[in-house]
C-alpha cells in the first residue's frame, strides 16, 4: 500500500510565528527559522485544516457526558518514573474535575499488552497510538475515528500533527505532543577537555575522540566515558541518513532508497565511530538505554528527544546538561519528528466518556498542563507560545522542525525497520557491512511495499 507524503516542515512554523506574535494561537504568515535542531519552526501556515481529516471544525465540543463514578483506564509506555508521575498527576485531576475514576497503566511490553488486550475484545479505554504504528492498526480496523464535535478547536491542532494521525483520509486520534531529537551533553566535561560543542559531522568525530577515555569495559565499570551514547537502531541512525541529504524511502513510501553513494557515506560515518570507540551502545556499557549511559556519566554526549530532561531531572537531578542542534552532515541539517496520540478502540465498551477523557487530555488546558509537565512540545498552537517562552533553554529542540522528518511510514513496514535494526547490530559487533544492511533493507522494503 502507498501512502500519500506527509509534510513534517509544517511542523512548527506556527509555532515561531507564534512566539514572535503578541497574539496567542494566530496563524503563521511568516517563517523563519531560529535555527534548527528538533521540531517546531519555519514553515508558514495559512489553514489550519489538515487534509482530509474528517474532524468537526467547530470551537466546542461537543456536551460530556456525566462522567461520575465512570472507570476509565489510560494505557501507555514510558521513558521514566517522571513521565508516569506528571500523566498520573493530570489524569487524577480529570478525576477530580469530573467524578470519574481514571488512571493511567504503564506497560512495561505495550505492545504485546495492547495487541492482546484488542485481540480479546477487551481494550483499555483510552491508549497511546504511535505514528509509525497508526497505519497498521487503522488499516487492521481497530481504531475508532474522531467523531465530529468530540474534540474542542480541532483546528487549533498543528495541520501536520493531525495528518501524521490520519489514514486513508480518516483521523483518528488527536496527538498528545511531539518531540524531536538534538544533541545533549555534559557542558563541563566538554569544558574540561577544551572542547567546543559540534557543528559538523567532522567535529562531531573529532569531540567523541577527544572525549572517550577507556575502553568498553572501563566505561561499564564507571571508570571511563565514551563519547557519544546511542541506541543501535533506526530512529537514531536515520537522521545522518538526512544529514547526508538521503532517507530510508522516497517521500511517498514507495521505495527504498539506500542504494547509493549518500547513504553509503552516512552509514560507514556511523559504524566508523563505533568501531573506534566513541560511540557506544548503551547496553554494552550496562545501561537500559542512552538516557541512563548519559545520567551515570559514562558519555559526554547523546542524541536523544525532549522525554530525556525529565528523566534527567528525576533520575539525576545532580547532572549538569545542555541541549544543542545535532551537527550537519554533507546535505545539511536533519533530525526526526516523533509524536504519540491517544486512541480509543472501535468498538469500545463507553466511547463518549473514552472520548471525553481524550478531550480532556488534548484540549489547550491539558496539553499546556502536561508538556509543561513533562518538558514535550505541544500540539496546540494556541499555547505554543507560552511553552516557548518557559523553556528557553530546550530551544534546540524546538529550532530543528524546519527540517524534522516524519517517523512514519505505511502498513507492514515495521518488519522494514527490523531487518535494519538487526542488521545495524550486526555493523557494530562485526558480523555485518554496510552494504549487507543495504542490500538487506533494500530487498525487506521491496517486499513490503510491491
Amino acid at each position: 500500500m502507498k501512502r500519500s507524503k506527509w509534510i513534517m516542515f509544517l511542523l512548527v512554523l506556527a509555532l515561531t510565528a507564534a512566539a514572535c506574535s503578541s497574539t496567542s494561537g494566530s496563524e503563521a504568515t511568516t517563517t523563519t527559522a531560529t535555527g534548527s535542531g528538533a521540531s517546531s519552526t519555519t514553515q508558514a501556515t495559512t489553514t489550519t485544516t489538515a487534509a482530509g481529516s474528517g474532524a468537526s471544525s467547530t470551537t466546542e465540543a461537543t456536551p460530556k457526558p456525566s462522567l461520575e463514578g465512570v472507570d476509565l483506564t489510560l494505557w501507555g509506555w514510558s521513558s521514566s518514573d517522571a513521565e508516569n508521575s506528571a500523566l498520573s498527576d493530570l489524569v487524577a485531576q480529570f478525576s477530580a474535575d469530573t467524578g470519574a475514576n481514571a488512571e493511567f497503566q504503564a506497560q512495561a511490553e505495550f505492545d504485546v499488552a495492547l495487541q492482546a488486550a484488542l485481540a480479546s475484545g477487551a481494550p483499555p479505554d483510552v491508549f497511546y497510538v504511535d505514528s509509525f504504528k497508526l497505519p497498521d492498526l487503522a488499516d487492521a480496523g481497530v481504531l475508532a475515528p474522531v467523531p465530529d464535535g468530540a474534540l474542542s478547536d480541532p483546528d487549533d491542532i498543528y495541520p501536520s500533527l493531525r495528518n501524521a494521525f490520519t489514514f486513508n483520509g480518516t483521523w483518528y486520534c488527536p496527538p498528545k505532543d511531539f518531540s524531536t531529537l538534538a544533541l545533549v551533553y555534559d557542558p563541563d566535561v566538554l569544558a574540561a577537555a577544551g572542547v567546543d560543542v559540534p557543528t559538523t559531522w567532522d567535529e562531531l568525530e573529532a569531540a567523541a575522540a577527544t572525549l572517550t577515555t577507556g575502553d568498553v569495559a572501563a566505561i561499564a565499570a564507571g571508570d571511563a566515558q565514551a563519547g557519544l551514547t546511542m541506541g543501535v537502531e533506526y530512529p537514531r541512525w536515520g537522521v545522518f541518513l538526512f544529514q547526508a541529504g538521503v532517507a530510508l524511502t522516497d517521500d511517498a513510501v514507495t521505495k527504498i532508497t539506500l542504494d547509493n553513494d549518500a547513504a553509503r557515506t552516512a552509514l560507514q560515518f556511523v559504524a566508523d565511530q563505533y568501531a573506534a570507540g566513541s560511540f557506544i551502545k548503551p547496553q554494552a556499557v550496562d545501561a537500559g538505554w542512552a538516557g541512563e549511559a548519559f545520567g551515570q556519566g559514562k558519555a559526554a554526549m547523546t542524541i536523544e528527544g525532549n522525554w530525556i530532561v525529565g528523566y534527567l531531572q528525576d533520575a539525576f537531578p545532580d547532572k549538569n546538561f545542555a541541549v544543542a542542534e545535532l551537527p550537519a552532515g554533507p546535505a545539511g541539517m536533519g533530525t526526526f519528528a516523533f509524536t504519540v496520540c491517544y486512541g480509543v478502540a472501535e468498538g469500545a465498551k463507553n466511547p463518549d466518556a473514552s472520548w471525553a477523557f481524550v478531550e480532556y487530555l488534548t484540549n489547550a488546558k491539558g496539553s499546556l498542563a502536561w508538556t509543561n509537565a513533562f518538558n514535550v512540545m505541544p500540539a496546540r498552537k494556541s499555547v505554543s507560545a507560552d511553552w516557548i517562552a518557559s523553556h528557553p533553554d530546550l530551544n534546540a529542540f524546538v529550532a530543528g522542525s524546519a527540517y524534522a522528518h516524519r517517523w512514519g511510514f505505511v502498513p507492514g513496514f515495521n518488519d522494514v525497520v527490523g531487518v535494519f535494526n538487526e542488521n545495524a547490530e550486526g555493523i557494530v559487533d562485526g558480523s555485518a557491512s554496510v552494504d549487507d544492511l543495504i542490500t538487506k533493507v533494500t530487498q525487506a522494503g521491496e517486499d513490503v511495499l510491491h
